[in-house]
């Protein structure tokens, strides 16, 4: 089987689910998804970088074709919170060894990781589509939500769906900090400009973890709805499916508007995402941002 550990948010689990997926298909083997961290809040340094937040478990409002890992099926992997810290050692020497073949070494793509085995347990964030790339439509297919949009989500979805809509998705609560870095205005303001030059937008639509703030602060050229909290579903599915209904993208570093933009199926879709990802410019992430993507 293939076992995958989950961790950070929806966005992050995407990924995670993304690649697991398919290895699985590749071998015709289970997936089991490892959701201790999670659960557990365990405290692994691999994970525990600076502005790090613990979530919970996101993925089962989509159709996935995965189960949850028993803990007779993970607990050999999960021997540094169950076996202390001389296991954390142990942990941190076979990974300097490369004795962790599905632990993660980079973050820009490894091709090598697509022809692990039948029998892997991956570890690691794994953000790119070049992960699944073979299994694209079934990623989609399995990233449908499982429960019908209510009315009032419905209504927003005809209005985003017929007309040139814009989804510019703003992060504060959890888009700062000295890992991912902030972006300004200006970086929206270009990224209008650029999409104008080009498409003719008629109404854009602002997604956020904190809208008030936006509704209070922003102000664009162009007939504006800011997406409220009645929308966003139990898990923020709701805001994912909205996004995804839109013809062009203006997103964060965020995963979840990352998979909000590439779940779009608009052939004429444009992509406007940073220019530098996080604040440390020196990781590469050439592979996570789709070639056919704007960065600014």
């Amino acid at each position: 089987m293939i076992i995958v550990r989950l961790s950070g948010g929806m966005g992050n689990q995407m990924f995670q689910y993304a690649i697991g997926r398919a290895l699985s298909l590749k071998h015709n083997v289970p997936l089991k998804l490892d959701t201790m961290f999670l659960e557990h809040r365990i405290k692994i340094p691999y994970f525990l970088r600076p502005g790090f937040t613990f979530r919970n478990f996101d993925l089962d409002v989509f159709n996935i074709k995965a189960e949850i890992a028993k803990l007779s099926d993970i607990s050999f992997w999960n021997r540094p919170f169950l076996g202390g810290k001389l296991m954390l050692v142990i942990d941190a020497i076979l990974r300097k060894l490369a004795f962790l073949p599905g632990w993660e070494k980079r973050f820009s793509f490894d091709k090598k990781v697509l022809d692990l085995g039948p029998n892997t347990y991956l570890q690691g964030f794994w953000q790119s589509k070049k992960y699944f790339l073979d299994v694209a439509q079934i990623i989609r297919q399995d990233f449908t939500l499982k429960e019908p949009l209510p009315l009032i989500t419905r209504e927003l979805l005809h209005d985003i769906q017929n007309t040139e809509s814009l989804c510019v998705h703003l992060r504060r609560t959890h888009g700062g900090g000295k890992f991912h870095g902030e972006y300004n205005m200006d970086y929206y303001e270009k990224g209008i400009k650029y999409i104008e030059s080009r498409k003719k937008i008629e109404k854009i639509f602002v997604f956020s973890d904190d809208v008030d703030w936006c509704e209070k602060n922003i102000k664009f050229n162009y007939p504006t709805i800011f997406i409220g909290r009645e929308y966003a579903g139990l898990k923020n599915e709701g805001d994912l499916f909205l996004m995804s209904a839109c013809k062009y993208f203006i997103i964060p570093n965020s995963t979840f508007s990352w998979w909000g933009a590439w779940l779009s199926t608009n052939p004429d879709k444009i992509v406007v995402a940073p220019q530098q990802w996080f604040a440390d410019s020196s990781i590469d992430t050439n592979d996570l941002i789709p070639k056919e993507w704007i960065r600014i």
